[in-house]
């Protein structure tokens, strides 16, 4: 059954594009470096990995970045660092490739493991993964043929949420070799995952819940507005940290509204920098209408936040977008 397109609310566009404005480049890409993705390649990276083969580790991992168990994507991320640092070298295909089947038997990839075996054994008996290292310097230059390439070898459409979110993964990859970022088009879709939808909902950017097209669709019009008064390198991979974060921070205070603006406050205080008074319009404009958020769970149950917040895991998602 098709979920229905919903209208974007242009006012609250422009008021959560305001809020970005004023928080200012420099800060939105600070969240990149809170990501859980950031620390794991950055510890990789450390340990001598070329970058050719620290991109190629981030997309293998970007692409089974779904149905996670218990830790959600912090714990995931930091199992793969944890088992990266048992290796002595990772600067060639086979060591890469072994790196990530010893990574696929970790506990936090017990869900869905069938579908992610599939999906590596695809990067590797398909030529994908030479292609990568051999073409590294091109992809660079233009990494829109590395995101069809990829969405050919999975065979997966490229506006689903792993095909984007490896993307990002490359991305953060590249700034932490290079300090700057791949030249990814402006408006490559943001990764909708549950975070995602939430957040938008809460911050008004929806009125309703509806199809993965109107989440994207509510983000590039943000983004578009920053771009008009901000200028810069900046794509909507760098929004989805932020939105990610804000949206984490929610679930984790059971969507209630006082204890995610206190949190959310706090977080922008400590980690971003920002003073109090925009911290605090941060946190009220992100949490107006969080009365409206809707709970799913891992199983697929979509559960009013009043009636059963407590005791759900962070669901990793569902397959059906991955």
């Amino acid at each position: 059954m098709s979920v229905e397109e919903v209208d974007v609310n242009l006012e609250r566009v422009k008021v959560i594009a305001d809020l970005f404005c004023e928080l200012g480049l420099d800060k939105i890409v600070k969240f990149d470096m809170l990501e859980p993705e950031y620390q794991a390649l950055k510890a990789i990276r450390e340990r001598g990995v070329k970058p050719e083969f620290l991109g190629l580790i981030s997309i293998c991992t970007g692409i089974i970045d779904f149905q996670l168990g218990h830790g959600g994507a912090d714990n995931f991320w930091a199992t793969l660092a944890r088992v990266a640092s048992g290796f002595d070298n990772l600067n060639n295909l086979k060591q890469v490739e072994f790196l990530i089947k010893v990574f696929l038997n970790e506990p936090i990839n017990v869900r869905s493991l069938r579908i992610k075996v599939a999906r590596i054994w695809k990067i590797f008996n398909s030529g994908f993964g030479k292609w990568f290292v051999e073409n590294y310097e091109r992809i660079r230059e233009n990494p829109v043929l590395l995101w069809k390439r990829l969405s050919e070898t999975i065979e997966s459409r490229m506006e689903r949420k792993t095909m984007v979110f490896a993307m990002k993964a490359f991305d953060i990859s590249h700034v932490i070799c290079f300090g700057d970022y791949a030249k990814f088009p402006w408006d490559i879709p943001i990764p909708v995952d549950f975070h995602v939808k939430n957040v938008t909902v809460s911050a008004g950017l929806l009125e309703h819940y509806g199809s993965d097209e109107s989440f994207r669709k509510a983000w590039i019009l943000v983004l578009k507005s920053l771009k008009e008064r901000v200028g810069g390198n900046i794509s909507l991979l760098r929004l989805d940290s932020l939105v990610w974060q804000i949206g984490k921070i929610m679930y984790a205070c059971g969507y209630d509204r006082n204890s995610s603006a206190e949190r959310i406050q706090r977080y922008m205080m400590e980690k971003i920098g920002v003073d109090v008074k925009l911290a605090t319009r941060f946190a009220s404009e992100l949490t107006r209408f969080i009365e409206k958020v809707i709970v799913t769970s891992a199983y697929g149950l979509s559960i009013r936040r009043r009636t059963a917040l407590y005791g759900l895991r962070d669901p990793g998602g569902v397959c059906e977008v991955c």
